[in-house]
Parts: C-alpha cells; structure tokens; sequence
C-alpha cells in the first residue's frame, strides 16, 4: 500500500488560545499543497468514491466502477486523477474515448491545480482545454519530479511509446465504450487500471468480423469492463455508484430496473421540475403519434419539433436555485437515426440552440428539457439497431427535468417480449 505524505499540521485557532479550532467540514477547501483541501479530497465525502480512492491508492491492479446516468463519471475520473497525481506523487494517465471528453477533462483538470496536459495532434487545432495545455511530439512528457497528469484519447494514447509515457495507474473515461482490445493496448502503459462508465449505454462500435468470437464473453470487441470480469473476476475490485444526480425519482424507477437489473441505484437529484401555462408538468410523460409511413413518417420528426416550441414557449424552469424561463439552450432532442435528427434540426433552424442529435452523439450529455423520439416509433418489427437496450437507455436519460417520449401507439406491437419499456412509457402521463 502506498503511503500518505504526512500532511501540514492545523492552524492554530483564532481569537485566543483556549477556543477550538472549526471542524474541519465548516471550512472552505484549502489550496496548499498537502493541506486539508487537497485535489480530490471531495472523493472523501461519499463512501463509494472514498472506496474507489482506497482501492487505487492500495495498488489493486484493476478497478471496475459501474455507474448510472447522471452519478458523476467524469467528476470521479479527474478528483482520483488529482489526488493520486497530489498526494502519491503518481504518474496518471486518463484515456476517453473521444476528443471532447478529452477537453472535458482537461478543462476539470485545469481547474484543480495539478499538473497536466492534454496530448493533442500537432495537425488539428488547439482546442479550448482551459488552463490544460495540449502538447504533441516532444514536448509529451511527465515531470521529471512528482506525479503529473496527461490525458488523451484511446486512439492518441496508442500512437505513444510505452517506455517514455509510461504510467503508474491508468484511468479509463466511459470504460463501456471501450472494447477488451483497446484495454489490452492500454495495458503496456500502466500496471494498474481503472475502468469507469456506464454498464446500460451504447456498447463500442465495432467494424471488423468477430464472428470468430461470437460467444466468447472475454471477446476483443465486448465492452473492457464485461471482458475485464468475465477473464479475471477475482482479481478485480468492484466498486459501484449508488445513486444519480440527474435522474428524478420517477424515471430512475423505469429505468434502474429496465436497464439496470444488476446495478441497484436511486435518485439523489435536488428537486427540480417544469412549470408551464396547465401547472407542473410530469417528470416524465409520452405524446402517441401515429406513423403510417414507418420511422420516417414526417409525422414524427413534426410532433417532436412541435413539443420543442411548447417547451420553449413560456414555461418555467424550477431548481434550488429559484425559478426561470426555460430558454432554447435548455432543450435537446434525441433521435434513433441521423436522417430523423437532420429533419428535426431542419424544423428548428430558428432555434439553433436546441441540442439535436442521435443516441450515439449524445452520450454524456444532458439538458434540464429533453424530447425522445422513442427507437421503436414506426416501426412494427423489432430490428437489431432499433431494438437496442443501450441506445434506448442513452435516449431515455438525458433530462433533468423533464421528458416526452413521442411514441408510436402501434409500435407497443413491437416490443419483442411484450414486457416492457414501450409500455411502461405508454403508462406515464400524456402531453
């Protein structure tokens, strides 16, 4: 186990030398360097993170962290990065699995104190990393002392040697998205490895034949972390996220049990809702649309775009903070195909802050309103990409709020064992 550098002895209180100094937790975080505001001494605040910073400060070799929607991946990610870069003196890589969860993290990174940088092709052009600086060819590199940081994504970090960006512990960003091959790669970087995500989104798209490893749970195209506890199950440390901060109570109870059957979470988000001209509206709510023409019926992509403007047409945003108007920027809509995402956004030209896109490309997303257009709608057989458990989940879990499903009352036929979400959906209020 590593060993805690001894940390500045407390301050003597003030106003005289009989009073007691404040705990520790009245006290806003100090910045110093081995004080008690240490980068990511917030892991502390909660058991599970706490375990998390144990585990890794301990030296297990690899560390799996199943995480709902909404429970703080990223937030996890950069605090262990700190704390371990900080207190342990430990060269930390991150790997994410695309450009802009790179910049996230860097950008998190920056505003802790630490050293680190963002490794970024020469090529392209600098992106708004903060106080995060991305660098290329030589100038990747960690301190010669002390830990440091460098991030980058999947794909960069394997165009690196080995030997000279070689890492005490590397951190895995979305670790779902990620296949057992990237994980291998990953492995001549570090001995140590933690693969945090989300177990119920989108798997890794995979484009070369693996029909050789059909039924192979420890296959090179299964997500890393189903891979990683298939081949090595008692040597892992499994630590998961409890609860979400995005997810109100009443989608957290149709999609914990749907998606989430082995990861037991609930909700820990403030209260927050809509409020328009009828009252409070619902959590989460459906608009049935018939589609005579398929999937895509322009009566589908008209009925979301039509709710959008209801949304941004005088209704209140409710949070902890106090009462506002919902304005467009606080609005998304998903969609299963890139064609129906271009109608859509086609419809809204006049709103061109309106986030619209698909499943895919609004993974680690979320926005206070949000209008699904449910996979199934218009569809009367099930398909392999329309059927799909984790794009599914993405599109049901990007709201704080408030959601509308626009559904298809004739698609419940096509929900292929009869069960379930489509008709749990078909349960909720109507819009």
């Amino acid at each position: 186990m590593r060993t805690i550098p001894a940390a500045a002895p407390p301050a003597p209180a003030q106003g005289g030398t009989g009073g007691a100094a404040a705990p520790a937790a009245s006290r806003p975080p100090e910045t110093a360097q081995g004080g008690q505001g240490w980068p990511g001494r917030d892991l502390l605040t909660a058991p599970e993170t706490a375990q998390v910073l144990h585990a890794a400060w301990s030296g297990d070799p690899a560390i799996v962290v199943p995480s709902p929607p909404g429970a703080g991946k990223t937030r996890l990610v950069t605090l262990l990065a700190a704390a371990l870069s900080d207190r342990a003196g430990m060269r930390v890589g991150i790997a994410a699995q695309t450009r802009q969860q790179a910049i996230e993290l860097a950008r998190r990174a920056g505003t802790l104190g630490v050293h680190a940088v963002l490794i970024w092709p020469r090529s392209q052009p600098r992106p708004a990393s903060g106080s995060t600086p991305p660098v290329s060819g030589s100038r990747i590199r960690f301190p010669v002392q002390g830990g440091g940081i460098m991030i980058a994504t999947t794909a960069r970090w394997l165009y690196c040697d080995p030997h000279s960006h070689y890492c005490d512990i590397m951190l895995v960003d979305e670790a779902w998205q990620a296949t057992y091959a990237d994980i291998g790669a990953l492995g001549a970087f570090a001995g140590q490895i933690v693969c945090v995500g989300d177990p119920g989104q989108i798997a890794p798209v995979v484009t070369g034949a693996v029909s050789r490893w059909e039924r192979d749970p420890r296959g090179p195209h299964i997500p890393a972390p189903d891979a990683l506890r298939a081949a090595h199950e008692d040597a892992l440390t499994v630590v998961p996220l409890l609860h979400t901060w995005r997810l109100g109570p009443a989608t957290t109870a149709i999609v914990q049990p749907a998606y989430y059957p082995h990861l037991p979470f609930a909700s820990k988000r403030p209260p927050e809702h809509l409020a328009g001209p009828s009252g409070q509206l619902p959590e989460i709510a459906h608009r049935p649309v018939p589609a005579p023409g398929g999937p895509d019926d322009p009566l589908l992509t008209a009925a979301c775009a039509a709710r959008v403007r209801e949304l941004a047409g005088g209704h209140q945003l409710h949070t902890a903070a106090g009462a506002r108007s919902l304005a467009p920027a606080d609005i998304a809509v998903v969609a299963p195909h890139v064609s129906q995402a271009g109608a859509i956004r086609a419809l809204l030209a006049d709103m061109p802050d309106v986030l619209t896109g698909t499943a895919n490309q609004m993974q680690g997303l979320e926005r206070p309103a949000v209008v699904t257009l449910h996979p199934l709608a218009g569809y009367r057989e099930p398909g392999g990409f329309n059927a799909d458990p984790g794009r599914a989940c993405v599109m049901l879990t990007r709201h704080r709020a408030h959601l509308t499903v626009i559904t298809d009352p004739l698609a419940a036929r096509a929900d292929a064992d009869g069960t379930t979400l489509l008709s749990r959906l078909l349960d909720t209020p109507q819009v």
